[in-house]
């Protein structure tokens, strides 16, 4: 807020900065305006008359839009960029969009610095804002798609991840838990890596790869095969080679077991039984394979996967449960107070006239920022008495669980609730009283038989 109160001294600094959302929304829509035109047309192969075709359909989308007042602005623009592609070409037009691109993408980076003060915060804090880093590599790439190749300019569409935050917690779900992620994924490798010993020791025969070779490689067997004076060169023996052989051994080495079972092991719904061998029944190590088939299946494939996936989805789960959790508090709960909704059904104070009037959480903030704007020797008691608290980081000056609305409408019910207490109490008292009076006399009733008895016991004995 101290920094904001000195940009407005700044009126250009000002105004670019207050457009924040501006220009990042113009950044997204040039970069997929690019991306579609390269898409379509690259390698620039286009069709005037369907131009003229698309121009003058989203010509006529645009006038529809204007009545919405919505939807009007997107089809006039894609329409000028296809006139643009007609007149100037897609080359031209490409650098036309890439340039606005880049420089409405500094335009923002001006403005976020402004609107944050990054400048000021010194070089480390530029070094560790993250969000500052990525606006910079987004400018990088633009410099790189306009002046190296424009094939670049396909990387600008991650920029939907940063502007969307369910696709932020798609990556967050990945991220969040990645140590545990990591482990189960060394823990697939270590079990691939003992599959792959197994195989290189005792399967080794049945590691036989179907391998289906260039079109390339066999017009050059044919050739080969016709002309008997060229086979002597190495080359075009290994050409021929390659061209012949449609089975490849793989697992002649051990790294080629692994490389063999990570690559078709993991990629197959099956396990690494689907690309191996077919074994006959009547073979001594048919058992063994269905062994080591079956392993690899439920133990990598099910197990292992699952695992990694488990985690993936469960993380997603708790990131949407926590997001619901933090709307849902902010809907129903007061940030002040901590009083819910329903502690003010029936009352003549609604809850939104209580976040919005009674403790509206800008007016504490407001508060706060007067304190610290205001001369100590010009504090009032209320206000000494805060401002200490603010200092010592308490917050025992927040009315927790209270609200003069509820005091002032629920007087008369907290009046007649003590009257019945009230009207309780003596009548209580009343027997307590009672008791006592007769538990009196029935001592003194006591207290007389015994004077009794002992006269009576005296004059027997005289």
């Amino acid at each position: 807020m101290e920094w904001q109160k000195k940009l407005r001294s700044m009126p250009v600094l000002y105004w670019f900065s207050r457009r924040m959302s501006l220009w990042g929304t113009i950044s997204f829509r040039l970069a997929v305006y690019i991306n579609l035109i390269i898409a379509l047309f690259y390698p620039y192969t286009i069709d005037d008359s369907l131009l003229l075709m698309l121009f003058w359909i989203l010509t006529g989308l645009s006038v529809l839009g204007v009545f919405s007042q919505r939807y009007g602005l997107q089809p006039l623009t894609a329409a000028l960029i296809l006139r643009s592609i007609y007149h100037l070409g897609i080359g031209n037009t490409l650098i036309l969009l890439g340039s606005l691109n880049l420089i409405n993408k500094v335009v923002f980076v001006v403005s976020f610095v402004g609107n944050n003060g990054t400048f000021i915060m010194g070089y480390k804090a530029m070094v560790m804002d993250v969000e500052f880093l990525y606006h910079l590599a987004y400018v990088l790439t633009s410099t790189l798609g306009l002046f190296v190749h424009e094939l670049f300019y396909s990387i600008l569409l991650f920029d939907l991840i940063y502007r969307e935050e369910t696709l932020f917690n798609v990556i967050k779900s990945v991220t969040r838990n990645g140590r545990s992620i990591l482990l189960t994924a060394l823990l697939a490798l270590i079990l691939v890596y003992l599959f792959s010993i197994v195989g290189f020791l005792c399967l080794k025969e049945d590691f036989i790869m179907e391998v289906d070779p260039l079109k390339g490689f066999k017009k050059l067997s044919k050739v080969l095969h016709l002309n008997g004076s060229c086979t002597k060169s190495r080359e075009q023996k290994k050409f021929k080679a390659a061209a012949e052989d449609e089975d490849k051994r793989a697992c002649d080495t051990l790294l080629m077991c692994i490389v063999t079972v990570l690559n078709h092991g993991l990629r197959n719904g099956g396990g690494v039984g689907d690309v191996l061998r077919k074994p006959s029944k009547d073979e001594p190590l048919f058992p063994a394979r269905v062994v080591y088939d079956l392993l690899f299946y439920f133990i990598v494939i099910i197990i292992v996967l699952n695992l990694i996936f488990g985690v993936i989805i469960d993380t997603f789960a708790d990131l949407r449960s926590e997001k619901q959790k933090k709307e849902e508090i902010l809907k129903t709960t007061c940030f002040i107070c901590g009083l819910e909704r329903d502690k003010f059904d029936n009352k003549t104070v609604s809850f939104e006239e209580h976040i919005n009037l009674e403790h509206n959480i800008w007016n504490y903030l407001y508060f706060i920022v007067l304190l610290r704007e205001k001369n100590k020797t010009d504090y009032t008691g209320p206000e000494s008495y805060v401002a200490h608290m603010i200092k010592n980081n308490n917050l025992d000056w927040f009315p927790r669980m209270q609200a003069m609305s509820l005091v002032v409408t629920d007087s008369d019910g907290e009046q007649n609730e003590m009257r019945i207490l009230q009207d309780k109490l003596g009548s209580t008292m009343k027997v307590v009283t009672t008791l006592t009076a007769q538990l009196t006399e029935l001592k003194e009733q006591v207290s007389a038989d015994a004077e009794m008895r002992w006269s009576c016991c005296f004059l027997l004995t005289s």
